[in-house]
């Protein structure tokens, strides 16, 4: 097992069946967090049954080869931890926070649920159950159902990344075990998973034992390739019968990987990101027109989004989509003058310096950026990156990714 030092404190390594492990030592922290992220999301669910990978999830928990849910439960307590998954588009993610005497059986726990669970008939049946109430639970949302009305026209063709992660309630109330058994076997394959430990770690104690646990984890065929979604820039007016009207401004980002993520980041503080952003300004504090107004910048591995949200009255939706197109046509006329670019970036230094105090997001960073195939950066790097963001920097990402012919704006809510 070769062993390599990404930065001060942080190696990897990657088995000989493809499992990567990535293992960050924190050595005055008292605890761990551990986590085995898979790639496979919603993206990849069969186009007959959506909300597959968030189903896998859930039944893990329901129990393994060795211990039913009971023994996962009370495992997991006798070392005062605690247990949880995620699916979003791209990736499940199986995590353990522990203290750090634990983690031996925090990774020995995360293991079984990742590659033995039995999937039982009767434990398909019960969850069923559970997911369908939370996608019922989703549906009574009304801004999840709006982005959701959003999203499904973003991307050509219906793009599989255009899903609700949670899927539909008929393909959920008409799975099978047979589906469920296949796709696991499909896309949790070693070369697809990584594990990634964070805190009071010892890196070589860990290694070991996850080398003895995986090791002997055969390869299967890869999972088919993923194709890229095209982003489609279009207007719609979606009647739904809201109290409130939500406007969704689409534009094309960059992908996880690329270098264009760190002057997006500055522009998109700058136009809707916190209290001091152009949007929260005009929209909220000066007329009191919205609770909730931003920008984000969400990141695939092959594609991203630059997304603007105002939740607001249905009387007022012309009068903020004119303030909202004002701002967006001021950025792309006038460069942000240098002490706008230095707040933005200040703001964002604080933001990451604030949210690697914790173990959890240590390994959140490190865990995303392996399975989405972005370079690992160590936190000095990533701020030195940020330092260096100017306004010619800021400039060029505004005239390639801020397009007027090429927004998509969906508008969700009562006729008015």
């Amino acid at each position: 097992m070769v062993v390599e030092p990404i930065y001060a404190g942080a190696c990897q390594t990657t088995l000989e069946n493809g499992l990567r492990i990535l293992i960050h030592e924190v050595p005055q922290s008292r605890s761990v967090s551990v986590g085995m992220w898979v790639r496979v999301g919603s993206r990849d669910d069969p186009a007959d049954c959506p909300g597959l990978a968030h189903f896998i999830e859930h039944l893990a928990f329901k129990g393994t080869a060795t211990r039913d849910a009971a023994a996962i439960s009370e495992q997991i307590d006798a070392v005062g931890g605690h247990l949880n998954a995620a699916t979003s588009k791209e990736a499940t993610f199986y995590y353990a926070e522990v203290p750090a005497d634990g983690l031996p059986t925090a990774v020995e726990l995360l293991a079984d649920l990742v590659f033995s669970p039995t999937f039982l008939d009767a434990h398909v049946d019960l969850e069923r159950n559970v997911v369908l109430e939370e996608i019922r639970g989703h549906d009574d949302d009304p801004e999840q159902v709006a982005y959701d009305l959003f999203a499904a026209g973003l991307w050509k063709d219906a793009h599989p990344i255009s899903r609700s992660v949670l899927g539909s309630r008929e393909a959920i109330a008409g799975l099978n075990r047979l589906a469920i058994v296949d796709h696991h076997a499909t896309h949790y394959d070693p070369s697809s998973i990584v594990l990634v430990a964070s805190g009071r770690v010892d890196a070589q104690r860990t290694l070991d034992q996850a080398g003895a646990l995986f090791s002997d984890r055969n390869g299967r065929p890869r999972a088919p390739e993923r194709v890229a979604p095209i982003f489609v820039a279009q207007q719609r007016f979606l009647v739904r019968p809201n109290a409130q009207t939500h406007v969704y401004i689409g534009m094309r980002g960059t992908a996880a990987h690329s270098d264009d993520r760190f002057p997006l980041e500055v522009a998109n503080s700058i136009l809707g990101d916190g209290t001091s952003s152009r949007l929260f300004r005009v929209v909220r504090e000066e007329r009191g027109l919205a609770y909730v107004v931003s920008s984000s910048v969400n990141y695939y591995s092959d594609a991203g989004l630059w997304l603007v949200y105002a939740g607001i009255a249905p009387k007022t939706t012309d009068h903020v989509r004119e303030l909202i197109d004002r701002e967006l046509r001021r950025l792309l006329s006038e460069t942000p003058p240098d002490e706008e670019i230095d707040l933005a970036k200040r703001k964002l230094r604080g933001h990451l310096i604030l949210g690697l105090e914790t173990n959890g997001n240590h390994a959140a960073r490190l865990g995303s950026a392996a399975i989405q195939n972005r370079p690992i950066l160590s936190p000095d790097e990533m701020l030195t990156r940020l330092d260096a963001v100017d306004a010619a920097e800021v400039r060029r990402v505004l005239d390639t990714y801020l397009k007027p012919d090429a927004i998509n704006l969906a508008i969700v809510g009562p006729e008015h």
